[in-house]
């Protein structure tokens, strides 16, 4: 009776004070031997978990940084030395972007096909499901030798490995009937309109290639099997970069590659459901999820519920940046039961002891929303 009335006591204050208690909180310190643990199906056991970490692109090249491999280097070096203990001390899968990464490969691409001045197929670039898989060979290099280096001989005991990731899309999402995901250089009206690409207006004097964005379905079948042996071996695994390589199942059964950008937060959210973690982290350079983003009446929140940040994100959390993040965040705890954190990747120990970014949770019913 004692326990069950503490325990009530514990919940009057956690309500009338709206304190939140962080994914990782064990016990209600000594004021109970039962722990008052997160309604989340997904807690925590024995200060172990499996989390899926989204790196977003610009956490690994900072704005308005050259896209330089030095750069990138000193980025990754910083992130994942801000990311150690949580790498060492968790079942890790790592997510990466590419934004940046694969916007530089196309104006290769470009600066390539004027120099041919021709729009022959032999000049075009290339396609953009093989820059998602370059991209993710060479940033997964780079992640890979900066936690070797960085983890020792943790990463020598539980072994670092990059997976290219072919994640089947539906070629009937609504998204192949209206591109939106811009990508590559910009042109002015007339150049763009000889590319033979769907383009749209970037800006009032510019237009840009735009390709589609579709939902993640799933990791190809033989791929998952590889990642999920890893993952139950303790493999740090480094996959789906950039959102994965986006391919369909055509009617023979053969697997091909297709013109879209999957968005890497809701591969990360697909990847977390697939391999049943329990927490999925989303990094980016800002330090979560505000209102009234950049305006004098800007405020950042600390915890939310599903419900509270789905109502806020049509007029606060843009399709561009922001919404996707809020929306994965949301559908990996509303409709799958684990937690979740969006915030900058240099706090991200921070956000584990709940000092620092977002929080989304069910604990306090479809009400709550707390502001720093």
């Amino acid at each position: 009776m004692a326990t069950t009335h503490m325990n009530a006591m514990l919940r009057h204050v956690q309500y009338h004070h709206r304190l939140f208690l962080p994914p990782l909180y064990v016990a209600a310190r000594s004021l109970s031997s039962a722990a008052v643990l997160p309604s989340s199906k997904k807690t925590k056991k024995d200060n172990y978990q499996h989390i899926v970490i989204a790196l977003g692109g610009n956490a690994l090249l900072k704005r308005g940084e050259p896209l330089t491999v030095s750069n990138q280097r000193k980025n990754i070096s910083d992130g994942i030395a801000a990311l150690s203990p949580i790498l060492q001390q968790h079942k890790i899968t790592l997510v990466h972007g590419n934004g940046p990464q694969v916007g530089l490969l196309a104006l290769q691409g470009a600066a390539y096909q004027q120099q041919q001045q021709s729009s022959s197929s032999e000049s075009e670039g290339m396609e953009l499901d093989v820059l998602d898989a370059e991209t993710e060979g060479m940033i997964g290099y780079l992640l890979e030798q900066e936690i070797n280096h960085t983890l020792g001989d943790v990463a020598k005991q539980r072994g670092v490995v990059t997976v290219l990731s072919q994640i089947i899309v539906d070629p009937d999402d609504d998204a192949f009937d209206n591109p939106t995901k811009f990508i590559g250089p910009v042109y002015t009206k007339d150049a763009a309109m000889t590319l033979g690409k769907p383009v749209k207006p970037d800006g009032a004097q510019y237009y840009r290639r735009v390709v589609p964005s579709p939902m993640p379905v799933r990791l190809i079948d033989e791929q998952l099997t590889a990642v999920k042996l890893l993952a139950n071996a303790n493999v740090i695994v480094i996959c789906a970069g950039g959102g994965g390589i986006p391919v369909i199942i055509q009617n023979n059964g053969r697997v091909t590659g297709i013109e879209a950008v999957i968005d890497k937060d809701r591969a990360a959210c697909m990847m977390g459901k697939t391999l049943n973690a329990h927490g999925l982290m989303i990094l980016t350079d800002v330090p979560g999820v505000a209102v009234h983003h950049g305006t004098r009446d800007e405020r950042w929140i600390k915890s939310a519920s599903p419900q509270q940040l789905t109502l806020l994100a049509k007029n606060h959390f843009p399709e561009g940046s922001m919404g996707p993040k809020v929306s994965s965040a949301v559908d990996f705890v509303q409709n799958y039961g684990g937690w979740s954190m969006i915030g900058s990747l240099k706090d991200s120990c921070r956000m584990m002891d709940n000092e620092a970014g977002t929080v989304v949770t069910n604990e306090f019913g479809p009400d709550h929303l707390e502001f720093y």
